[in-house]
């Protein structure tokens, strides 16, 4: 067993609940280097001696420690023995989403105390992603626990992120268990959705967008709807679900507009209007015809993913933002997202403060909403609150 001592300024951090530590937090780091580079779970202590738990550690990332919570006894588990509990609990947690949905995350890393891994169900379908060498070695023993406890028909590596170059891992799909499963279809707040596991964005569908969309289906009766950076469609589809009179799409994305109707001819919804194209080219030729809208939907990607791009993503997050208020009819409201984790909640609320300013009209927020219950995040790890959905109201 490897006990690893904390320096007296990680130790407070450690104590108030921040997760990560640094090589620099760790007494001896020499003894971190020899030990390490392969992952493994080991015992922390702070400098007073006291035990903290324990951590999943590597030397191969700057984050030299990631905090698991506290384990019985003074040893530390197995890995089978760590990821059996920890696992087994994260879907306890979740069993009234199970049950009332067949699309939900199952384990969201740092917040159910698994450090790097993510597990994502799509009815009998389950897709994971693993960011640290630890998970990754591991996962044939995530693949043998959900297996016996869903007996799925497919269990996918979705480990194509960009992220994993920190820990120097490949970029790759592999399909753990079960056979190739190229499309499963799951069910929403009463809508259909057509997920692509290999193919999709992150793991195949935006699940921590699940309470907007159950929002924009309550609003959507009797409104025309602009759906900006649509994707699959699935605030399209929530609209029309919800008794939209009609619905705009605009992407850049032929296939997903194609999925998107696809999905619609599933749900026996009347067609959407698709419109293929640069959404800030879009925005501007609307506005020259003079196209208002009921509901506006502005759901961007991540404009900022890094601390060097936030200067720059605040500006286009202003320009759209302006350019989709400028759409709203009288009463009107959007419904503007971000996903960049670098942008605070509050530098978002500034920037769409900027983008309303010299309006001829009151805007106001209505209602802040951010993921769902399945994607909990740890107050004391600001970066697990990084989806930020505020729902804005014209008023003349």
């Amino acid at each position: 067993m490897l006990v690893i001592d904390l320096e007296k300024n990680a130790s407070r951090l450690a104590r108030r609940g921040h997760p990560w530590l640094y090589k620099d937090d760790l007494r001896d780091s020499d003894l971190v280097d020899e030990s390490l580079g392969q992952g493994r779970i080991v015992r922390v202590r702070d400098n007073d001696g006291r035990d903290l738990g324990i951590a999943c550690a590597s030397t191969r990332s700057k984050i030299a420690l990631r905090l698991c919570g506290s384990w019985p006894g003074e040893e530390v588990p197995t890995i089978e023995q760590f990821l059996t509990e920890r696992i087994e609990r994260a879907i306890e947690m979740r069993q009234d989403r199970i049950e009332e949905s067949s699309g939900q995350r199952l384990v969201h890393g740092e917040a159910d105390q698994i450090p790097g891994l993510v597990i994502d169900r799509y009815a009998d379908v389950l897709v994971v992603q693993a960011t640290t060498i630890l998970i990754d070695r591991s996962l044939p023993i995530v693949a043998k626990i959900l297996e016996r406890i869903f007996q799925p028909r497919m269990i996918l590596a979705r480990n194509d992120l960009s992220i994993r170059k920190f820990e120097r891992l490949p970029e790759e799909v592999v399909l753990l268990a079960g056979e190739p499963v190229e499309r499963v279809n799951i069910e929403e707040n009463g809508i259909q959705h057509i997920v692509r596991p290999y193919a999709g964005h992150k793991t195949g569908m935006y699940l921590d967008q699940q309470p907007a969309r159950k929002r924009v289906k309550d609003l959507a009766a009797g409104a025309r709807v602009l759906d900006l950076f649509s994707y699959q469609g699935g605030f399209s589809m929530a609209a029309l679900g919800g008794g939209a009179t009609s619905v705009q799409m605009v992407d850049q994305s032929e296939t997903a507009l194609e999925l998107a109707q696809e999905t619609a001819l599933l749900n026996h919804f009347g067609a959407p209007e698709m419109i293929k194209g640069n959404v800030f080219d879009v925005i501007r030729d609307l506005r020259d015809q003079q196209q208002y809208y009921d509901l506006v939907v502005l759901d961007p990607p991540a404009f900022c993913k890094s601390r060097r791009e936030v200067e720059g993503g605040i500006r286009g997050y202003r320009d759209l933002n302006r350019g989709a208020l400028r759409l709203l009819a009288p009463g009107g409201r959007l419904v503007t997202c971000s996903c960049s984790h670098h942008l605070k909640a509050e530098l978002f609320e500034d920037t769409i403060r900027q983008a309303a300013l010299d309006l001829p009209f009151r805007v106001f927020v209505e209602q802040r909403l951010g993921s769902g219950r399945d994607h909990p995040a740890l107050l004391r790890l600001p970066e697990t609150e990084y989806l930020k959905v505020r729902i804005l109201r014209r008023w003349d």
